[in-house]
């Protein structure tokens, strides 16, 4: 789940989850404060109407016929009593419900004072034959019933009691007791559907246009990886937002005079290896007409290490200028066949049991820096012992000599060019200096890397790893184990 918060489309899809579910659940519990507000306000007011008009009618009606009218006006919502006229006035919080509910009572009974109203509140209070709304609708004879909304009927609740004894014009008194009405607490457990489906389009959506806005971005991306390992690839695409736009065309521009850079180097070494051809060719021809046999020998041999150099130092300039094209190989094979022609050519090379592995690369500049690599070994070391091994990540190939090894001060030093370390033993050895920096070159720009280390029984050990993310292979043990070196012992 980490890697999801790790990019920009799982970030901002966090964030819009998360802000918009806590606005969402905020906006309705405003609006449902300010429409319980308006609802609890609305069922006060017509309450208050109800037993004002009760109040009107009873004053209008002979006293005698009153008990029978009001108890004919009683019901489940507000009952109606005739109380003792001593009954006391109970003191109500000023800015509560009830006091509202009071001032309601004599802005509807049109009375200027409150002395013939005695109002009391009970909260949590209970009326005897009342409770619920929806216990009264289940209860009824009425064939549809059904037909009315009875979940939010359930939601409606009493959270108190009312008893209102209010004073007739001849004095006596009548006693209303009715529920103050409210509906469930708003909660986010409700809102589960809602929410839910909410969500659930902000996801799909957002998903869709982060997907629209950043796939330019990963696509910059890959095009700029690609451009380190090529300076040929494709340019990249002006598309996106501004910003992309932006960096886009400047990565272009950067590949533009790199490239313009690579070749003028290359053009500049190639007219280098031209010119100094003739002069080396014509020193030749002038060198066998030459009396001394040992000055001859010696001046061939001069001109032919010059020619190496120039040959060397021509193809390292031209290493990252070539645009070999990506092929799907068979890297076993390729080892192998690596191997095979300088085991023809009579140098001592044992090759282990190699996985078959396929891996996307170009054969041709691996085949030369693997040809580097061995004869490094077997100048070095007499003698080359090669192995391979397919890791979830990479694949490695490991070639181990028999020299002298290199100083762990020295390592990095060795792939310097024309960088050429002196064995212990003083003897220099022949060549430019160029072979491993070529090989790294080339490893580098496959998006690989080389490792030097001094094995424990003596030798250089050479590490090739190389990415494995379009490589299929079957997973063996590790050849670099001792296990392995014997059995490249016995090979040899």
């Amino acid at each position: 789940m980490k890697w999801i918060f790790d990019t920009i489309k799982g970030r901002v899809v966090a964030v819009l989850v998360l802000f918009l579910s806590a606005s969402h659940v905020l906006g309705l519990w405003l609006y449902a404060q300010k429409s319980e507000e308006a609802a609890t306000l609305l069922h006060d007011a017509l309450l208050a109407e109800q037993i004002a008009l009760i109040v009107r009618l009873a004053e209008r009606l002979p006293a005698a016929e009153r008990p029978a009218m009001l108890r004919a006006l009683s019901g489940p919502t507000v009952r109606i009593t005739l109380p003792p006229s001593d009954a006391a006035r109970q003191p109500l919080p000023e800015g509560s419900r009830a006091h509202a509910f009071e001032h309601l009572l004599g802005v509807f009974l049109d009375r200027a004072t409150r002395e013939s109203i005695r109002l009391a509140y009970a909260p949590g209070g209970r009326i005897e034959g009342l409770d619920s709304l929806l216990a009264k609708v289940r209860s009824s004879v009425h064939g549809e019933r059904d037909h009315l909304p009875l979940q939010p009927l359930a939601d409606m609740r009493a959270v108190g009691v009312v008893n209102a004894d209010i004073a007739l014009a001849d004095g006596s008194w009548v006693q209303f007791a009715a529920p103050l009405l409210s509906v469930s607490p708003f909660s986010p457990f409700k809102l589960g559907i809602p929410l839910a489906a909410m969500l659930l389009s902000v996801l799909l959506i957002a998903a869709w246009v982060l997907h629209r806005w950043i796939q330019p971005l990963t696509q910059f991306a890959a095009a700029a990886e690609q451009f380190g390992t090529d300076i040929h690839s494709p340019a990249l695409s002006e598309t996106g937002p501004s910003e992309v736009r932006t960096a886009a065309r400047t990565v272009n521009l950067m590949q533009e005079r790199i490239r313009r850079l690579v070749e003028d180097r290359t053009a500049f070494a190639a007219a280098i290896a031209h010119d100094l051809g003739t002069p080396i060719t014509r020193l030749h021809l002038r060198a066998h007409e030459i009396e001394d046999e040992g000055t001859r020998s010696r001046m061939l041999a001069d001109l032919e290490q010059m020619r190496r150099m120039i040959a060397a130092t021509l193809e390292f300039a031209r290493l990252e200028f070539a645009a070999e094209p990506t092929e799907t190989l068979d890297l076993a094979s390729l080892v192998q066949s690596v191997c095979d022609d300088y085991f023809d050519a009579g140098q001592q090379v044992a090759v282990q049991v190699l996985p078959a592995t396929t891996l996307a690369s170009k054969p041709i500049a691996l085949r030369r820096a693997l040809g580097n690599l061995l004869e490094n070994a077997f100048k070095y070391g007499a003698r080359a012992r090669v192995a391979m091994a397919a890791t979830p990540h990479h694949v490695r190939i490991g070639i181990q000599d028999d020299g002298p090894g290199i100083p762990p001060d020295l390592m990095e030093e060795a792939f310097r060019p024309f960088r050429r370390l002196t064995p212990a033993d003083g003897e220099a050895t022949a060549g430019t200096g160029l072979g491993l920096s070529i090989a790294r070159s080339i490893v580098r720009g496959l998006g690989g890397e080389i490792e030097l280390i001094n094995h424990a029984r003596g030798g250089l050990q050479v590490t090739v790893m190389l990415p494995r993310s379009q490589a299929h292979g079957r997973q063996r043990p590790h050849p670099f184990s001792e296990k392995g070196v014997r059995q490249a012992h016995m090979a040899a």
